[in-house]
């Protein structure tokens, strides 16, 4: 896992309240979607920045999947957006 992306991922989420969990397992595990840490109002505006930062584009699936539902999803997603020929 990339630190540059995990650090930045977990720092816009901060941006909307703290991010509970001591370890990094617990960060990437954390369901924040499920916890109403980020609701459906701020859950565009995350998407948004996360694709500015990174020069990525999620899809509706993408948004949609179980994967995204949780910041190691988020990150993992990422990864795959920029490697070649992904």
């Amino acid at each position: 896992m990339s630190r540059e992306i995990y650090d930045e991922i977990v720092s816009l989420i901060e941006k909307r309240g703290h991010v509970p969990g001591s370890s990094e397992r617990e960060i990437c595990n954390y369901r924040y979607l499920d916890e109403g840490h980020v609701d459906s109002f701020n859950i565009m505006s995350l998407i948004l920045e996360i694709e500015d930062r990174f020069g990525i584009s999620f899809s509706a699936e993408d948004t949609q999947s179980d994967e995204f539902r949780t910041i190691g999803g988020i990150i993992k997603l990422i990864e795959r957006k920029l490697k070649p020929n992904s």
